[in-house]
């Protein structure tokens, strides 16, 4: 039996069940390998239904000793939102669905719901439903449903050659934050904010939009999301190193563990900033909007390959991010 490792890890087995499941179905504009599922409901104009679903397995994606259950809650509704926001969307509904180990204490789930709720009243979701059974591990899974205009919409595959790549924000905070907690070390505020209640981008998403290619919110990493651009535009890429955004409590994490910060932008996720291509001339046209962005390369023919450009104009093939069973 071939496991899951040897096909690429998660998204080698998402492309193995997006063919066994692919179905003709006019309605459905964007199915398996984006943000989020986009559907059409009723002809245009009409606004498209947009769909996605997270799962945070406990000891995985959150734990108890670092992150009190309103942090969590909050967390996993804002890794949701951030997809709708990469859509180009707007976040409307909500069903959060548990597993609960059999002597969870009704107080930690309260806590939970807590800050799923002030998450979703900060963006105005609605949570209108969802489920609980018990399970070994305690298990959050959250689906969420927004709107999109089908003329905002933004997907993976919409970089052109040409086009530049920027982020939203600084990037590895939360890796940073991890790797100091786990060599025992006490994190910044700043950092600890960063991975216990990351903020989306929504924010910012619906300025972007307008004028961007492709979108993608960065939850594995920069190089993983740069490599789903490429792949789902059929374009290359070349990321400069030396532009990518680092908190200097980033920096400082990365001297006191001597690593490179640079590993944990490009393949510690958890950072639910934005990346995404924009033609040169409309760069410009974003900041006027008062949007801080940071340009860190640009697309290329796909025969050029997907790249890192480090200073002394070296380049190495750009790294991919986080990839469960790997």
């Amino acid at each position: 039996m071939v496991e899951i490792k040897d096909i690429g890890g998660e998204f080698g087995l998402i492309r193995r069940l997006a063919r066994l499941v692919q179905a003709a179905d006019d309605r459905v504009v964007q199915g398996i390998g984006d943000d989020a599922a986009v559907v059409r409901m009723a002809p245009a104009p009409a606004p498209y239904l947009l769909v996605t679903t997270d799962v945070l397995v406990e000891d995985r994606h959150f734990r108890r000793r670092w992150s009190t259950a309103e942090q969590i809650g909050e967390k996993a509704a804002e890794c949701n939102i951030s997809d709708i926001a990469a859509m180009g969307g707007t976040p409307l509904w909500m069903v959060a669905s548990l597993v609960l180990p059999t002597h969870e204490k009704a107080d930690w789930v309260q806590g939970l719901y807590r800050g799923l709720h002030h998450s979703c009243r900060r963006h105005g979701i609605t949570i209108i439903g969802g489920d609980t059974t018990q399970g070994a591990t305690a298990t959050i899974s959250v689906t969420l449903l927004g709107t999109v205009p089908p003329e905002l919409l933004r997907l993976r595959s919409h970089a052109r050659p040409g086009h530049l790549l920027a982020v939203t924000g600084p990037l590895g905070g939360s890796a940073a934050a991890i790797a100091l907690l786990s060599a025992g070390l006490a994190p910044s505020a700043y950092l600890m904010e960063k991975h216990r209640t990351p903020r989306c981008r929504l924010d910012v998403s619906g300025r972007i939009a307008p004028l961007a290619g492709a979108m993608i919110d960065i939850s594995d990493g920069l190089g993983s999301e740069v490599h789903h651009i490429c792949t789902a535009s059929g374009v290359g890429a070349r990321v400069d190193a030396a532009a990518i955004p680092l908190h200097p409590d980033v920096r400082a994490a990365a001297r006191e563990l001597d690593c490179d910060p640079l590993d944990w932008a490009l393949s510690g996720g958890e950072d639910f900033e934005l990346l995404f291509s924009i033609a040169p001339d409309d760069m410009a046209r974003v900041q006027r909007t008062g949007c801080e962005i940071f340009p860190v390369g640009h697309v290329t023919d796909q025969a050029a390959g997907i790249f890192l450009q480090s200073p002394g104009n070296r380049q190495h093939p750009l790294p991919g991010g986080y990839n469960h069973f790997l």
